[in-house]
């Protein structure tokens, strides 16, 4: 990803530091920041880098940019400067969870995406000092990988009492009366809690048997929305540091997923208290996900950013803490790869192999650094060498010869990669 320029980054850095040096001082004058040529720049960039559909009002990249970007982003300047900018509705779509349930997407249109990302540039960092140590959601260098290695750490060294909550509908529920008191806590400038709040209200739009009904935004903030991961760190941030404070218990966080770790069994005057807290912020738990887990005993196990935690005996007979792609991951990865490599498709080989290596390669880079994923790999890499080998055989009624002999290889040779990608599959007369 290219680097964010230097001019922003200074900004960056003095809002930082200042922020950490003086935690109670209440920033006042940041409005004209986000109505920067330099930072509405960055923020189209970094919106064009994320890609995704267009809002309600239909307009893509490809049209702004050949109406003119420059006087598009003019545009936009002179309304903040103005103070006539306005949100548009966001266009909310429904997206499959993989268990029968779906998820509201909202989708804004490139123009508030713009704005939201400006706004982040400006605030993000006067918030970023103050949140949890041990929150690892969409933060400047962190990852998901990170908070399951420190999750590895936590019960490797004793902490092996899991409480593994499930918050239920987060992003949904957030009071936007409870979120605006704590990011004024932080800025006092009234144009830009204006703005926040109206980006957060932003109207929803729905479409219903072809019409469009648009439904007020009552509370919480739209997945999807470039403010939403801040907005959902900063909420959750007061309730984690109850917990690193007043507890002798650790939390790990990535935007609504977190995990308790404590040393001894938790008692249920401390799931209580965790409840009361969550209810107090007005969010819920979702008791039917929510369990407690004592990684001491080897059949007990937990789940946390697709990756399974649970223990092991070694061939030496000892046992060690065993991670790797959870179950639920692995039936995702095999639902992409059946969509693309399937009977009835105009797909050429070709075709089939570029989409299934990008597939390929966004799991091996998310799931290849952290636990023990060897013998998952290589069980999903049988699975994808075994849905071309039925396509191939499915071309004519006669018996195919493209793949019964050497399928790995022959796969390999027309480009395809494997989540093995240092070669132990020797296979003959496959």
């Amino acid at each position: 990803m290219t680097s964010t320029p230097f001019k922003i980054r200074k900004l960056q850095r003095k809002l930082y530091f200042l922020s950490k040096q003086k935690p109670s001082f209440r920033f006042y004058s940041l409005y004209d920041k986000i109505s920067r040529e330099d930072i509405l720049q960055e923020a189209y960039l970094r919106s064009k880098r994320n890609g995704g559909a267009p809002g309600i009002d239909g307009i893509t990249f490809k049209e702004i940019e050949g109406k003119g970007l420059g006087e598009y982003l003019s545009n936009i300047a002179i309304e903040l400067q103005e103070k006539r900018y306005k949100p548009m509705p966001v266009r909310r779509v429904h997206i499959s969870k993989g268990n029968g349930k779906t998820r509201p997407l909202g989708i804004a249109c490139i123009r508030d995406r713009i704005v939201q990302t400006a706004c982040k540039l400006v605030i993000e960092p006067i918030f970023e000092p103050h949140l949890h140590g041990d929150s690892y959601g969409y933060r400047p260098k962190r990852s998901a990988q990170e908070a399951v290695i420190e999750i590895e750490k936590s019960i490797k060294n004793g902490l092996v009492h899991v409480y593994d909550a499930d918050l239920s509908k987060y992003f949904d529920s957030i009071p936007h009366k409870r979120l605006m008191e704590k990011i004024s806590l932080r800025i006092s400038d009234k144009e830009v809690l204006k703005l926040i709040k109206s980006m957060i209200k932003s109207p929803i739009a729905e479409e219903t048997n072809g019409k469009v009904k648009y439904l007020p935004n009552l509370e919480g903030v739209p997945q999807g929305s470039c403010l939403s991961p801040l907005m959902a760190n900063v909420y959750l941030n007061d309730f984690c540091l109850k917990i690193a404070s007043k507890t002798p218990c650790k939390i790990i966080t990535y935007a609504d997923d977190f995990v308790i770790l404590h040393r001894e069994k938790f008692s249920q005057e401390q799931i209580a208290w965790f409840n009361s807290e969550l209810t107090g912020e007005g969010l819920t738990i979702n008791q039917d996900k929510t369990k407690v887990v004592n990684m001491a005993r080897s059949k007990e196990e937990f789940c946390f950013l697709g990756f399974v935690f649970k223990m092991a005996r070694s061939f030496k007979g000892r046992w060690y803490l065993k991670i790797e792609p959870s179950r639920k991951a692995q039936e995702s990865f095999k639902e992409k790869i059946r969509h693309v490599v399937k009977h009835r498709t105009s797909r050429t080989l070709n075709q089939m192999i570029f989409l299934v290596n990008r597939i390929i390669t966004g799991w091996y880079n998310y799931f290849r650094s952290v636990g023990y994923p060897r013998d998952v790999f290589f069980k999903l890499d049988w699975f994808v060498v075994a849905r071309f080998y039925k396509w191939a055989r499915r071309l004519s009624q006669r018996r195919c010869k493209r793949f019964s002999q050497n399928a790995w290889e022959i796969l390999r040779s027309n480009g395809l990669k494997y989540l093995q990608p240092c070669g132990y599959h020797t296979v003959k007369g496959n």
